[in-house]
């Protein structure tokens, strides 16, 4: 069996507000490990919310020299070629944030998917929790950086292994790729002007802050605006 198990830390629940600050993706051809891909990414809005980083232990400081999300996306799109098979813990939703990544690039992203999630779901529906981390300790997978991309993406495919060894036989359909699907919602790209009062507010603040404006959307713009007015006023410096 052949997948790339993969994983992604980002700065919020939804993929058309928030940003992917890390992937990790792991080649697997029976079982084991081929090649992987890991790296930070510099959301370069308006910094990371202090509660992902106490989730994940990644700072500001961290992501402050890591690729933006249009280099990140595309070195990872030459990882991923020839590939056809994702796997992860509730693989949509990562699916989704790559997904949305990619359209602002004009690239396509089209996978297979194999969510460990719903093989526990419908293999194991006796255990009170189906998190990845309750999951690990069930099977006894070492997993000591959890809510890290690359860490999360091994305990995955380790976990996945478990799963197949112990219930495949009894409910091969549960380990099947599936089609992965997400929506993109269509955004606006950034105004000129946007970007204009953006470099202002930026320079007259002395900030250092250096927004992608290839891939920023004209949404994400307004909200960058806002938060920094908010935070720095329209005037003076720091």
């Amino acid at each position: 069996m052949r997948f790339t198990a993969i994983d992604i830390e980002t700065t919020g629940l939804g993929p058309e507000k928030a940003r992917i600050i890390e992937i990790g993706a792991v080649k697997y051809e029976d079982g084991k490990q081929k090649e992987v891909f890991s790296t930070l990414i510099n959301p370069q809005l308006a910094g990371i919310p202090q509660r992902i980083t106490e989730l994940t232990g990644i700072t500001d400081e961290m992501v402050k020299d890591a690729p933006a999300e249009a280099e990140a996306m595309g070195s990872l799109l030459r990882f991923l070629e020839g590939e056809e098979v994702l796997l992860g813990h509730n693989i949509p939703f990562d699916f989704s944030f790559l997904k949305v990544a990619a359209t602002r690039l004009g690239a396509e992203f089209s996978f297979r998917g194999i969510d460990t999630l719903v093989i526990a779901r419908q293999c194991c529906p006796e255990l009170p929790s189906k998190t990845l981390s309750a999951l690990c300790e069930v099977y006894g997978i070492t997993n000591e950086h959890a809510h890290r991309a690359y860490e999360d993406a091994c305990a995955a495919a380790e976990l996945y292994e478990c799963l197949r060894a112990q219930f495949e036989e009894k409910s091969k359909e549960s380990f099947e790729p599936k089609p992965l699907f997400y929506k993109a919602k269509k955004t606006e790209p950034v105004t000129k002007r946007q970007c204009s009062y953006l470099q202002g507010l930026i320079a007259m603040h002395g900030l250092d802050l250096t927004p992608d404006y290839t891939t920023l959307t004209k949404s994400e713009a307004s909200r960058l605006i806002d938060t920094l007015l908010a935070k720095y006023g329209r005037s003076g410096k720091l």
